[in-house]
């Protein structure tokens, strides 16, 4: 199983979380998002 850390908070970043996402489905990734930055409604993966 692969493990991969998203440091995120940009449009790239959110792309990235939701591809691997459907990857998930598949048991071959886990994944962890974390949000850099300061903003008071982030856009979540």
């Amino acid at each position: 199983m692969r493990r991969v850390l998203i440091l995120g908070g940009t449009a790239e970043a959110r792309a990235l979380a939701a591809e691997l996402a459907g990857e998930l489905a598949g048991g071959g990734t886990y994944t962890v998002s974390s949000l850099a930055g300061r903003v008071t409604n982030p856009r979540l993966p």
